[in-house]
Parts: C-alpha cells; sequence; structure tokens
C-alpha cells in the first residue's frame, strides 16, 4: 500500500472507503469522487488514474488494515486548516447520498471521521 502522508492521498483513499464501505463502489460514487477530489485539490493530476491504482490496492486490504490507515492518517492530518476539515466532511456525504441509498455501514463510517474532520 502506497503512503498516505499526503491530505490529497488520504482524502482520496477515505473517499473511496466511503464509497465502498457498504460493499460496493456504484458508478455514480466513483464519479462524485473524482469530483470531488478535483474541487477540493485543482493542482493534483492523474486522479482518475490514482483512484484505479488505488482501488486495486484497497480491494486487497482488509477491513482492520482500512481503518488502521484511516486512524493514522487521521493522526497525521489532525492540525490542517478547519475549513478543508469541513470541504472534506461536506464531500463524504455527497459521496454517500450519491446512489440515492443511505448504508448503517457508511454513517458508522462517518461517525468515526467526524472525531477528526469536525472537531467539538
Amino acid at each position: 500500500m502506497r503512503a498516505l502522508e499526503s491530505l490529497e492521498d488520504f482524502a482520496q483513499f477515505v473517499f473511496l472507503h466511503m464509497g465502498y464501505v457498504d460493499g460496493s463502489l456504484h458508478p455514480i460514487e466513483k464519479d462524485t469522487i473524482i469530483e470531488k477530489l478535483n474541487a477540493l485539490f485543482p493542482g493534483h493530476p492523474h486522479v482518475e488514474g490514482e483512484l484505479l491504482k488505488l482501488e486495486t490496492e484497497y480491494r486487497a486490504l482488509g477491513g482492520v488494515a482500512v481503518e488502521a490507515l484511516i486512524k493514522s492518517g487521521s493522526a497525521a492530518h489532525f492540525h490542517i486548516d478547519p475549513n478543508k476539515k469541513r470541504e472534506i466532511y461536506a464531500a463524504l456525504f455527497d459521496i454517500i447520498n450519491a446512489n440515492g441509498r443511505i448504508h448503517s455501514e457508511e454513517t458508522h463510517t462517518l461517525r468515526m471521521l467526524k472525531s477528526w474532520l469536525m472537531p467539538e
């Protein structure tokens, strides 16, 4: 698994996880992920190609490994701009709403990420 050191890479991983957390990545969710990444990180090139590589790596991981990567990435990016955190959090809502259905797994994951993205 490639390093998730940059905020762009970490956001891409979290967005992909949010799309897959209900068991599959709907094409509309994938399009929404690409749209949100391009909007949040306009200078980050080759989003679609990177997402395809990351998707292959993601599917090879188990749930425990994914959660560990998210927790370590959350700690590494805890002190980013609060406005960027809010933008990422809002994008997560758009991703889980993209296919018209919200599953309990998605709301659980969103709550898990809320402590990092939207601290009290």
